[in-house]
This record gives C-alpha cells, structure tokens and sequence, in this order.
C-alpha cells in the first residue's frame, strides 16, 4: 500500500520488520522548528522516483475542521511536497467476517448485517442504486471547536463508527473521551447527542453511542474484505467540506496497500501507538470531511471506511486520486473491542524480514528476536513465510500488516519455505507493548 511516496530510495531502505514502521523521529516545519506537526500541519515529505514494497508512506497528518484546514494549509505548508492526508480528516483479513445472509455477533452485543446486498440489481445506473442504499446509513459527525467527518450506522442499537482523528488529535483518557461533545446529523436532517465509547488511534477508529432513538438511522451492511477486488465499483459517501450525503465513485485501485497509521503523528513514532495498517485503496474522489464515511461496492455493502488522501502538494488538500480506506474487518474487530471495554493491543511476531528481490512471493527472516514468538515457534533467519492462516502473502509488508490487525494472544499458522521445504508452525502472538516496554 505503500508504494509510491516513500521517505527514502530504494537502497537506503532499512530490513522491515513485524513491529510498527518507525518513521523519522522529528520533521522541520516551515518555521525550522523540529516538532511533529500540529492537527493542521503537514511535515514536509521528499518525493522519490523508485518505487517498493519496502518503502514506507508518508506519514499521515490530520486535517483541521474544514475552513480552517483550506486557509491554514495553505500558509503553514511548504510546496512541492507529496503527502498523505488524514480526511476528516489498517489492516484487513477476510477472517474475521465471512460472506453470507444475516448477521454477526458476539459477546459484546454487538449485532452487525454482515454478507446481505442491499442492491440486487444495480441496473444501468449502479451508483444511483448504491447511494439511495447506503445514504440512509451515513451520517456528519461534528465536534465543536475541533472538526467534522463522517460516520456509519454500525448496528440498530444507536452505534455509530467513524475515524478516531475526526473526534481527537492525540491519545487521551476514557473520561476524556466521554467528555468531548458530539453532534450526528442523520440523512433526514435531524441532529442528535451522541457520547464517545471508545477510540483506538493505532488503527484510527472510534466508535459512538447516540443518546435518542433513531429508528430513521439504517445499520450498514458490511462486506468480507476477502471478496474486495482490484478493478471493482467503489462508491464513496460522507460529508466533505462539510457537505453531508455526497456521492462519489471510482474503483478499487489496490488491496492491502500498507501506510502509517493515525497513531504514528504527535511524536508516537517509537511507541506501540505507531502501526502501518493495510488499507483498500481507491481513486473515488475523498476530501477533508469524508474521513469516518463508507466505501461501499455495487451490491451497497461497506467495504471500508474511508480515512486518508495523498496529496500532489501540500497546498492543496484536496483528492489527487489516491484515497485510503480501512478495511470492513479492521472497522468492526476494533468496533467489538472498544463496545467492550477492552484494550486493542498491537500483536507482535519478533522477526526482521524483507520482502524478496527474486521475484518470490513472501516475508524473507533476515533476523529472529531471542525469546520471541518465532524464536519459540521454530522460525530462523532465511526462512521465507509464503503463507499466514492459509492466505497467500505478497511480501513482507503483507505480513506485517496480517500481524497488526490480531491480538496478543492470537495464534497464527504461518508456512515457510526452509531449504526448499515448505513447513508448517503455529504461532501465539505476544504483546509488542510488553516488548518495548
């Protein structure tokens, strides 16, 4: 996912490893202070010319509410850069949900339509279909004095996901949370209370409780993130600039394309806060304002929630045609922790890997951590892990992001090739913040 607009060349390019990328630790604004850059700010990013799935994006930056972004952006950031916006401003596997009628749940409560298609015939205008099914379930989500985005009706019980950088800029307490003040808007016009359950800024999602009925409020459904493919129909909604229910459209331009998550701005580069999370990508036009909105396919299921742009320039922060959207799977596994009250923790693997150069698919182990989860399950360097729960693996980056999305305390069954064998070995996933520290 992240290709194009890394930070360095390609030879300059250090071993990936399971653990969050780790971007440089300080960046120059305008004013040649080092610092990370403010809510609405963009460190300046060099372009390159090479391209890798070695190479990490930019890192992302959150945009302000909507005036103030367009007129602050303009000033405080430097020309002819290339970046990655936060719209509002990853990590998908098929496992979690799969396709089929009715609904999912667990033992939060939480009841999603998972698999059903709202549109059944698209007929010769798919997008007019696909908006008058899905804009029932979108909403604006508006916090005074901070910002706007979007939101997507996640069940019938006045739930309601969005991105975590529409609501906060940084990590912050749960009394925090329960005290920012929030306004949803539905379709209809009406505007209601809502509270903040929970937000994780790793993987940049949050989740909020309306405090009415709603009974006008439609529960998305959500599609397996395994069914997504490159090429297809994808039709954005959400409320940019401010301009709630719009309708854009594009494609899947690419699957599993890795970035910096949410997590890694405000000088969290070195902490288990910092991810890169696999996210769909898509040339449907997203703005500041989209961030929290559904990415939806021609049958009307979310397919992801829309949550970042790259940006030709830094002048201007509006699409360039590169959107990013977290995957269904990512939004609702995090949805069901934060409705539960439990933490969403990073998953770590303890290796060093890189993706090959031989043109094989896979993670090569250039290193083993002592007393990691591969050092115990039986991985040595130069082993090459193809495979991760029965999922082919593209490169390195592929898995890191497989591992991202699961918890400490998953198991993972990975195969590898060792000396022209190919193996088999289960892993438990241990804690990454247990292991920084």
């Amino acid at each position: 996912m992240h290709e194009e607009g890394g930070t360095h060349p390609l030879p300059d390019v250090p071993p990936e490893t399971t653990a969050p990328p780790v971007p440089p630790e300080t960046t120059e604004t305008m004013d040649g202070a080092d610092e990370v850059p403010h809510f609405w700010e963009q460190a300046e990013v060099p372009e390159i010319d090479i391209s890798s799935h070695d190479v990490a994006a930019p890192l992302p930056a959150p945009v302000a509410p909507v005036d103030p972004v367009v007129r602050r952006g303009a000033r405080l950031l430097a020309a002819g850069t290339v970046a990655v916006l936060l719209v509002g401003a990853g990590v998908g596997a098929g496992w979690l949900i799969r396709s089929g009628d009715g609904s999912s749940s667990d033992s939060t409560g939480l009841t999603v339509i998972v698999g059903e298609a709202p549109v059944t015939d698209p007929g010769d205008e798919p997008v007019v279909a696909v908006a008058e099914a899905v804009t029932p379930s979108v909403v604006l989500v508006l916090v005074p004095g901070f910002g706007q985005g979007s939101g997507i009706a996640l069940d019938g019980e006045g739930h309601v996901v969005t991105n975590a950088h529409v609501l906060i800029d940084e990590a912050v307490t749960a009394e925090e949370l329960a005290a920012i003040e929030v306004g949803v808007v539905l379709a209809s016009g009406r505007q209601i209370a809502a509270t903040v359950i929970g937000a994780d800024i790793r993987r940049d999602v949050a989740v909020l409780s309306l405090q009415e009925p709603a009974p006008e409020l439609l529960p998305a459904t959500f599609a397996p993130s395994d069914e997504v493919r490159v090429g297809q129909l994808a039709v954005a909604v959400g409320s940019p600039f401010g301009l709630s229910q719009t309708v854009t459209s594009g494609i899947v331009s690419a699957i599993g394309r890795v970035v910096p998550s949410f997590g890694c701005n405000r000088g969290r580069q070195l902490t288990a806060e910092c991810a890169g999370v696999a996210t769909i990508q898509t040339d449907a036009p997203i703005n500041p304002g989209n961030s929290g909105g559904p990415l939806v396919d021609r049958s009307g299921r979310v397919i992801g929630m829309n949550t970042s742009i790259r940006t030709n320039n830094s002048f201007d922060v509006s699409s360039a045609g590169v959107g990013f959207a977290l995957p269904s799977d990512t939004v609702l596994i995090v949805a069901e922790r934060l409705l539960a009250g439990e933490p969403v923790g990073t998953a770590w693997l303890g290796i060093v890997g890189m993706s090959t150069t031989d043109g094989r698919p896979g993670a090569q182990i250039e290193a083993v951590e002592p007393g990691s989860p591969a050092d115990v399950a039986g991985l040595e360097p130069g082993d090459l892990i193809v495979i991760s729960d029965g999922r082919p693996l593209v490169a390195m980056d592929a898995l890191r992001a497989d591992i991202q999305l699961r918890l400490p305390g998953m198991s993972v069954e990975l195969q590898f090739e060792r000396d022209g064998v190919l193996r088999t070995t289960v892993v438990e996933l241990g804690s990454w913040d247990d292991f920084i520290g």
